[in-house]
């Protein structure tokens, strides 16, 4: 298994990062921090934290296994109105912990989505 992420709305090859792969493992854990770097606090604010949890096929594509999308839930980007600033609940919660509280850690647990809407 292993999770990507995206900062939303980039969604290109370049916009994606993700960890390595943990194999044989039903309680997978990895020791990763994905970094964004050049933005501020107040476009975080119009960003979506997109993870998305895989399992690796070596033979077929990858599973998707669920994932969650931390943001403020405005429903708009730029004006406009987008279907990835859908957070619900503690996604949003822990984005706002987060925005509050910039350069230090903040930890939660979410239940993960069992598809999302792009």
């Amino acid at each position: 298994m292993f999770p990507t992420s995206y900062l939303l709305p980039e969604r290109g090859r370049l916009a994606k990062q993700k960890t390595v792969v943990v194999r044989r493992s039903l309680n997978p854990r990895w020791e990763h921090t994905f970094v964004y770097r050049g933005l501020t606090m107040q476009e975080l604010a119009t960003r979506a934290l997109e993870l998305s949890l895989w399992d690796r096929d070596r033979l077929a594509s990858n599973d998707f296994m669920g994932a969650v999308r931390l943001s403020l839930a405005t429903g708009t980007y730029m004006g406009a109105p987008v279907n990835w600033m859908d957070s619900v609940g503690k996604e949003i919660t822990l984005w706002q912990n987060m925005m509050q509280q910039p350069n230090l850690w903040v930890e939660g647990s979410l239940p993960l989505r069992p598809q999302l809407i792009n």
